[in-house]
């Protein structure tokens, strides 16, 4: 597959920068759509042809001409914000993904998708890609990425080889979401434990997500327009693993044990504040992230494994390890 042009979007973002290392390493010609100048010079460096760009751009569609794939990675992905925002980049910049995979003959489409559409605020585990989802979605983020696959599924009825990943909880180096933020959390005042405290979930190493990814690529046809769902195949305790990450920091591990309702309360009076006109700031706890750290949530993945050949390469501890060795070069960089 070396000398394959293949395009990638989010590429500035935390996914799309290792998934592009990967395709350079496998000599892809490779070029990246993303909006951090900054990042997209420091690919450019290392031989990408970088194109900053909205994904909800009129323009995006033609950025696609002449690539034999594409890999979506690029989304709006927080935990709060403004409707409209996660609507523009969710779904209409999947849509101008879409219009230009069709308009120029694009052989394969891999999406990247979430599967914060399953959660409900109860315990599911063992997860399956063809299970009912919740009549309502728990945020802007999951009812837009829902919708995105909508657009998906769509493009695949039309002809377009497409394929879905929803990878749960990505971490590594380069994560400035999950474990930077209960890092933060900690470093502030504590780490909040909710309810029991004994949350069952799935994470993934970033390597493996982009493993997951290039399956995809090489998948027979066999694969097109399916979901699949992409973890370590490890199911962790959250708090387990978070005095496993603070050791290896040495650091304390601030915790507070919070009942859930009284953190779904407190949460539910933070994201009002929140919408309040003269604020502007994200909420420092939500619903979501109060569910999140309450009830188990795993994912089956047999249909990965199966379909696309997928098997996780770095384990939940290497992982761990190697995000804590890069915090702490980075926290090190920061003091100087």
């Amino acid at each position: 597959m070396g000398n394959m042009k293949v395009l990638v979007t989010g590429a500035t973002g935390f996914l799309g920068r290792n998934l592009i290392g990967r395709l350079l390493s496998e000599d892809f010609e490779v070029t990246a759509i993303g909006r951090s100048l900054e990042i997209g010079r420091e690919l450019e460096a290392a031989g990408v042809a970088f194109v900053r760009m909205d994904l909800a751009s009129e323009e995006m569609p033609r950025t696609i001409k002449g690539h034999a794939a594409v890999f979506h990675c690029g989304a709006f992905s927080a935990p709060w914000g403004p409707y409209d925002e996660f609507y523009r980049t969710n779904v209409i910049g999947t849509r101008n993904v879409i219009q230009g995979c069709l308009e120029n003959g694009v052989r394969r489409l891999i999406h990247v998708s979430t599967p914060s559409i399953y959660f409900d605020y109860k315990d599911r585990l063992n997860i399956r890609e063809e299970e009912p989802l919740p009549a309502r979605f728990v945020n802007a983020y999951a009812q837009t990425k829902r919708l995105a696959e909508q657009e998906i599924d769509r493009a695949f009825a039309e002809g377009l080889p497409v394929i879905t990943l929803r990878p749960r909880g990505i971490f590594g180096p380069g994560d400035n979401a999950i474990f930077p933020r209960l890092l933060r959390a900690n470093e502030r005042r504590f780490v909040p434990v909710i309810g029991k405290g004994r949350a069952f979930m799935d994470v993934t190493y970033v390597d493996n997500v982009t493993e997951a990814l290039l399956c995809s690529l090489h998948a027979g046809e066999h694969v097109l327009g399916r979901k699949y769902n992409i973890t370590n195949g490890q199911p962790v305790y959250l708090y387990d693993l978070l005095e496993r990450l603070f050791v290896l920091l040495d650091t304390p591990f601030r915790s507070r044990h919070i009942p859930y309702r009284a953190a779904y309360s407190l949460a539910s009076a933070m994201e009002a504040a929140a919408m309040l006109p003269f604020v502007d700031r994200e909420p420092m706890l939500t619903r979501y992230t109060v569910g999140i750290l309450a009830f188990n949530q795993t994912l089956d993945i047999s249909r990965a494994r199966s379909d696309l050949g997928y098997q996780p390469l770095i384990s939940v501890d290497e992982g761990i390890y190697r995000f804590s060795s890069w915090w702490r070069q980075q926290e090190g960089r920061g003091r100087d």
